[in-house]
């Protein structure tokens, strides 16, 4: 199976695989190293990818979409051509055209991926991931984190190396700093901080506030209604900043952008210096170092300890972001790093060593910790008799290495309480409302007794695969109950599944694929299938669903081996639940 890493991202996705032991970039398939990550859908009601859907941002922009990431791990819905998506669609059509690409260039079949997520998100934003991902028709073989895949792709040509790695990735809509120690081929994680709403699209929101305040000032005109006026002037400031990032001045010129009182034409003609930009944008770039205290405080380490900063992500290019590391950490920048690749090229490192194409003496180990704290809810009582619900207690707490194991010991919290739920939350807020829920655990059989007499062990068991095992014991009887969750590909109630195909949006839908040729070889076992999903749980409605999807998907491409693949898969999976 070929398996190759990609960089999804806000703004633009990159591609890469392993040739002969070291990582190159795929170009997609207008012969460009970089994808603008956007979708949107012609006349004709194609679906179109990249640089030609962003060609018709401007004049479409209701038939067009960008910065979908934003919303995944949601059920937010997105407006594209006048039909709702979730995020997790939306993606999902983005990485079947990286897919194509690939396998175009190589002129195989690709069926694995490693795929890059911020390293501040969280269980439910990665499983969207992972659930896009296989909508692609992809087997997700891991989810990494954006800095660590940088750091990767660095590591693997300083192998000898004993250094402290500071990864700044400020991309084109999150922003996180990793710290990491390389040494001896392995490369540990000691700590992540981040922040998920922060990157270049709010730069260019700056920009186009400062655009649209300057007309309005001129002309006494707010455009911020024009939906067509307001695409183009997003456009033209994102192209402003790119310029800036390598001239002093630049110049927006946008014709006919308005009518004024006299019915005559009117447009916008400003000037624009990069001092002006950069004081625009001084504070969100001045808060990025808030994140960097934090990440250095959380890993032990000082300014003076780090030996090499990697700067990575597209925003990384601007000047005022280089002058401030530059400032701070002098000449352990590194700039010799391609930011806008350096992830996806990670991506393909551990995509390589996961399929042995890299050699093992020139491999690297990564190890991981815990990207958020992990605890259940709990009751607590506090002075004068208050009582105080929905507390969040930490068992794991963020940065922790894994494989880890910890126990606590809880006590019944009312008269006669026989039973108890584990509600397993990850999160830093101590509030659980604020927090994502993982799951729960019920414990029953705890004997009556009065209110604190009867004690619990709780044990939170994390290993290297993500796997979290939660447990809990009464112990005056040795009665326990136990669950497992998959941290990395979580499975929750909160986060849909979507049925649909992404060839074409005429045949999105769920009975698109009965106008196909094979339709009726597996019309039984898709609509059995479709109907013991209306009373599955959750997790099993989220494993039948995306078999189901790429059966439908098989049917809809004519592809017969696939269509005898899935369906039996299917069918041995609807006997097995009886």
């Amino acid at each position: 199976m070929k398996i190759i890493g990609i960089d999804l991202g806000t703004t633009t996705s990159e591609i890469a695989y392993i040739k002969d032991g070291k990582p190159e970039i795929i170009c997609n398939l207008e012969d460009k190293r970089i994808t603008p990550s956007v979708i949107g859908v012609t006349d004709d009601g194609e679906y179109i990818v990249g640089e030609f859907a962003k060609r018709q941002i401007a004049l479409k922009p209701d038939k067009t979409v960008s910065e979908v990431k934003a919303l995944i791990g949601t059920n937010e819905k997105v407006l594209l051509g006048g039909k709702n998506y979730f995020p997790q669609e939306l993606s999902a059509i983005l990485l079947k055209h990286l897919k194509s690409a690939a396998e175009k260039h190589l002129n195989e079949e690709v069926e694995g991926a490693v795929i890059t997520v911020p390293a501040n998100f969280n269980s439910l934003q990665r499983q969207a991931t992972k659930i896009a991902g296989e909508l692609a028709g992809f087997k997700v073989e891991r989810i990494i984190n954006e800095p660590t895949a940088a750091a990767m792709a660095y590591g693997l040509n300083n192998l000898e190396n004993d250094e402290k790695v500071l990864v700044y990735d400020l991309g084109g809509g999150t922003f996180d700093v990793s710290v990491l120690e390389l040494f001896s081929g392995i490369l540990d994680v000691k700590a992540s901080r981040g922040n998920n709403k922060l990157g270049g699209k709010d730069f260019d929101q700056r920009i186009i506030d400062y655009i649209v305040e300057d007309f309005e000032k001129n002309y006494h005109i707010d455009l911020s209604a024009n939906v067509g006026a307001m695409a183009r002037i997003k456009e033209a400031s994102e192209k402003a900043k790119i310029e800036l990032s390598n001239s002093e001045i630049t110049e927006i010129n946008l014709p006919f952008i308005a009518i004024d009182e006299n019915q005559n034409p009117i447009g916008i003609n400003l000037v624009l210096t990069r001092n002006k930009m950069e004081e625009l944008i001084e504070d969100l770039v001045n808060s990025t170092e808030i994140t960097i205290n934090e990440a250095l405080e959380a890993s032990g380490y000082a300014d003076e300890d780090i030996n090499v900063v990697l700067a990575v992500g597209g925003s990384s290019k601007m000047f005022c972001v280089r002058n401030l590391l530059q400032k701070r950490f002098g000449n352990k920048v590194r700039f010799d790093i391609n930011p806008d690749e350096a992830v996806a090229l990670g991506a393909a490192v551990q995509a390589g060593i996961i399929k042995d194409e890299i050699n093992s003496e020139d491999s690297l180990i990564v190890t991981d910790n815990c990207q958020y704290t992990l605890g259940i809810s709990v009751i607590e009582h506090g002075n004068y008799g208050r009582v105080y619900d929905g507390v969040f207690d930490p068992l794991i707490k963020r940065d922790t290495k894994i494989p880890c194991t910890v126990k606590k010991t809880y006590y019944t919290s009312y008269d006669y309480q026989t039973q108890i739920s584990i509600e397993v939350y990850e999160g830093i807020s101590r509030l659980v409302k604020e927090n994502t829920l993982i799951g729960s655990v019920i414990l029953d059989g705890i004997p009556s007794a009065l209110s604190g007499q009867e004690p619990v062990d709780i044990t939170f068991s994390y290993n290297l695969n993500g796997i979290l095992e939660v447990r809990g014991q009464v112990i005056s009887t040795g009665k326990y109950a136990s669950a497992t969750f998959d941290l990395k590909g979580l499975k929750d109630s909160h986060l849909a599944i979507p049925d649909f195909n992404i060839n074409s949006s005429n045949n999105t839908g769920k009975d698109a694929w009965k106008n196909y040729k094979l339709a009726k070889e597996v019309q039984l076992s898709i609509e059995l299938a479709e109907k013991k999903l209306e009373v599955l749980s959750v997790d099993e409605k989220i494993d039948i669903g995306l078999v189901l999807n790429k059966l439908k998907q098989a049917v809809i491409d004519n592809d017969i081996e696939l269509v005898k693949e899935y369906d039996k898969k299917l069918t041995d999976m609807i006997f097995n639940l009886g």
